[in-house]
């Protein structure tokens, strides 16, 4: 029953006193604050694009805030409100069905504001559209805090609400402006990479501004007019306080949720760094590197550390597993249908667990002959495995995802820390100085990690693709304090590497032109004897420093005249070159054409070794193993071969570096068009593949069939072909068709192959099967598959060199190869 003196002191029609309970105010900002930092959270995780995913991230973010940051606000901030002396039945209650059109309406108005800024302001929009989207989200932002306050306060059952509409309009302006001012500095932020968690601190304190501004912007020009009293318990004035608190507590539980994902990330961070790691470094047309939303390279750990065996064993560009990926990466299709069968394998080793997504695993190896190829096959696997993951997140094909980057970058540099300092002078002992032993693995590790990088550069279209699946391109100053941390390596290291790897992705391919080069073939020994490096040009490390010596072939007078400069230092072909032009003769010209060629490589190389160089009169091909010019158009070379003192391991160019011998080899059977790509894919099929069977002649007899063991835990096998093949027995039958020679080399899963020497095969029928007998020709044909790969310039060069040091071998006579 409603007691009399209430209608006494509060008759219908009469406005009672206002106060406001202080604490509660503050409560209300909070829940505002929770609100609005779980809404720029969620926010700043999401992935843009158009996908499912994107939109349920999004409506994530627009229920927090239209749902905590305003409504739990609005009615916790109500709360605060004493009408009167605070009597229980002239207090404000609330309508249900205006309390839960409250709460739905200002979710659904912030989703399409936020839906349209991260629709249009992520893409490569102008200002104009990026400008009207942000004011778009500000609009709806304000209109979402607005029309739920004043919608939530009609709700109320016993009052007319009497407004002021200064305080209307002065409380709508607040709430369009302070959104308007947060969401653009988040997205501002978010473009640039510069969202950090202060910075995001600073989007929440916006937002929260912007809804406790309002809301008490709007109470402060209200009046109440009572219409009616309530005669029920005044405990029903708590349920929308607990339920705003309900909400409130949960969005506060996601926050935790979200920074306990932050510091895990952080901590897998800081161990991928000392961990192997593929990246991949895209660069858009504009030079800006393709990063996620948080600001990293794509990115995913091979596996935990490259196991050595020796101190000698380091995973660098001479290492023969690098050299294999970095061909491998230039020939994407000869290794891709291998993927599933490496998939199995690693999952029947141990070497990759399926249950836990990107996690690798090592088995342990017995400390056999076997072991290190088992756990080299495994690595090369793990690779594959691991860029066709890499290309699945980023919705291309693995022939797509790039080239190896030309060396195995160290991160995890900045994780090593002072271990102690003592009676040992200034010296302070680092944690990369100390080596773990493992000694029941028989291997040793070390603390630093490191990385395998595939760089590209892609066109326009394929920029806003990459864009549309969430991702974006920055330039390096935007992103390079998250991305130098995440590595654990200085800024300016990092600012140097992506510099030259965008040098990289933009080389071209050094083919040189028709005609005649003089080069020089400068090796050096490695310190400790750990083999031979090159000199190349740093610009260009797949060629050798040369100038161009003839536009065109040099005739048969030409090749003799510097036949005669054969076994001659460069100093000493210089000498006989000025004896020769004091006499007039019709080789004058030639003869000063050569001098100022050799002085141009002098100017090339400005190397002391170069000057006690031999010269080869030898005159190569330059284009190794590529078919795709004539002979008349191949260009061919002239070399001064010679190898530099150990002992000086400086150049005197900055123009030029060392590589290791065999990389350059690498380099050299890496040119597109080789018919080595075709050799490596049918060596890749032989070693991993046991789902390709190749299809014989005859039935093999049930001893030699293919067992389903997996190839890399074989004992390893000469890859070398015999001379003389048994037919019954040859695990090559089927590539070459033994009754009629096909006119056109034969396409097989690896591709058709070129090989530059012509076999006659001669067939004699015995009890014990066909023997085929070889002889060379000594001329170029297509003869179906080879089984090895052919000299490169650099192994001529060597054979060379090695030649002229060898006082008791006779010197190669000047022929053209």
């Amino acid at each position: 029953m409603l007691n009399p003196e209430i209608e006494k002191k509060y008759p219908i029609g009469s406005r009672p006193t206002i106060s406001f309970v202080p604490y509660i105010i503050f409560c209300s900002f909070l829940v505002s604050l929770i609100g609005a930092f779980t809404t720029v959270e969620l926010l700043h995780r999401r992935v843009s694009g158009t996908g499912w995913r994107s939109w349920v991230q999004i409506a994530g973010c627009a229920v927090s805030f239209g749902l905590v940051a305003i409504w739990c606000m609005h009615f916790v901030g109500n709360r605060a409100i004493v009408l009167g002396d605070g009597e229980d039945e002239i207090q404000m209650y609330y309508s249900s069905t205006y309390t839960a059109i409250s709460a739905v309406l200002p979710v659904v108005v912030i989703f399409l504001g936020l839906s349209a800024a991260d629709r249009f302001y992520k893409g490569n929009k102008g200002s104009v559209v990026r400008f009207a989207s942000l004011g778009v989200c500000g609009l709806c932002g304000g209109a979402a805090v607005t029309e739920m306050h004043y919608l939530g306060n009609n709700g109320t059952t016993n009052y007319h609400l009497i407004l002021s509409w200064s305080h209307v309009f002065g409380a709508a302006l607040m709430a369009v402006g302070s959104c308007f001012i947060s969401f653009g500095l988040f997205f501002h932020w978010s473009k640039h990479w510069m969202n950090n968690i202060w910075r995001r601190i600073v989007v929440a304190l916006f937002l929260a501004v912007a809804v406790s501004g309002m809301h008490w912007t709007a109470a402060a020009g209200t009046w109440y007019e009572i219409r009616g009293y309530h005669t029920g318990s005044g405990a029903e004035r708590n349920i929308n306080l607990i339920i705003s608190l309900c909400l409130c507590l949960s969005a506060c539980l996601v926050c935790f949720l979200l920074g306990f994902i932050k510091q895990r990330q952080r901590r897998m961070m800081k161990d991928r760094a000392q961990q192997v790691v593929l990246a991949i470094a895209t660069f858009d047309p504009q030079g800006r590197l393709l990063v996620s939303q948080s600001g990293l390279m794509p990115c995913q750990t091979i596996t935990n550390q490259f196991f050595r065996r020796t101190f000698d064993d380091e995973f660098n560009t001479s290492h023969p597993v690098f050299q294999w990926i970095f061909r491998v990466s230039r020939n994407w299709i000869g290794i891709s249908d291998l993927i599933p069968t490496m998939r199995e394998h690693l999952q029947t080793a141990g070497f990759l667990q399926v249950p836990t997504h990107g996690s690798n695993s090592r088995t342990s190896m017995d400390d056999d002959e076997d072991s290190d190829a088992s756990y080299s096959a495994a690595f090369r696997e793990l690779f594959c495995v691991t860029a066709h993951e890499i290309a699945k997140t980023l919705d291309t094909s693995l022939q797509n995802l790039g080239c190896l980057y030309e060396d195995v970058l160290t991160t995890g540099t900045l994780m090593n820390r002072a271990l102690w300092t003592g009676n040992y002078g200034n010296r302070i002992i680092m944690a990369a100085d100390v080596a773990r032993k493992d000694v029941e693995m028989g291997t040793v590790t070390f603390g630093r990690g490191q990385m395998l990088v595939l760089t590209r550069k892609v066109n326009t279209t394929e920029a806003h693709r990459l864009q549309n699946l969430g991702y974006g391109f920055a330039g390096i100053e935007q992103v390079s304090d998250h991305l130098a941390r995440s590595l654990q390596i200085p800024r300016d290291d990092l600012e140097d590497l992506v510099g030259r790897l965008q040098a990289f992705s933009e080389r071209q391919l050094s083919m040189p032109e028709k005609g005649t080069y003089l080069t020089s073939f400068l090796v050096q020994p490695k310190p400790g004897m750990k083999g031979m490096n090159v000199i190349v040009p740093r610009a260009t490390p797949d060629r050798l420093p040369m100038v161009k010596l003839s536009a065109e072939g040099l005739d048969s007078r030409q090749t003799t005249m510097l036949s005669a400069f054969n076994g001659l230092c460069l100093d000493e072909c210089l000498s006989l070159i000025k004896q020769r032009l004091a006499a007039p003769s019709d080789d004058a010209l030639f003869l000063g054409q050569f001098r100022n060629t050799i002085h141009d490589l002098l100017k090339e190389c400005p190397e002391q070794a170069l000057h006690r160089a031999t010269f080869s009169a030898q005159q190569l091909d330059m284009m190794h193993g590529m078919v795709a010019q004539t002979d008349s158009n191949r260009p061919t070379v002239f070399a001064f071969c010679g190898i530099k003192e150990i002992y000086v391991q400086s150049l005197a160019s900055l123009t030029l570096k060392t590589i290791p011998l065999s990389f350059f080899q690498a380099y050299l059977r890496s040119r597109p068009g080789c018919a080595d790509h075709a050799i490596l894919a049918q060596k890749n099929h032989k070693e991993f593949s046991s789902l390709h069977q190749v299809p014989s002649m005859t039935k093999l007899p049930p001893r030699t069939r293919r067992t389903r063991w997996p190839r890399a835990l074989r004992p390893k096998q000469s890859e070398s072909m015999d001379m003389s093949w048994q037919a019954d027995t040859c695990s090559e039958k089927g590539l070459v068709n033994m009754a009629q020679a096909p006119a056109e080399p034969t396409t097989h899963a690896w591709g058709g192959i070129m090989v530059t020497s012509t076999q006659d095969i001669h067939i004699g029928e015995t009890k014990e099967g066909a023997n085929m007998e070889m002889h060379d020709l000594g001329v170029s044909a297509k003869v179906g598959v080879a089984e090895t790969e052919e000299q490169t310039l650099a192994d001529r060069l060597m054979s060379i060199t090695s030649s002229f040091r060898d006082p008791y071998a006779a010197r190669p006579p000047p022929n053209r190869k």
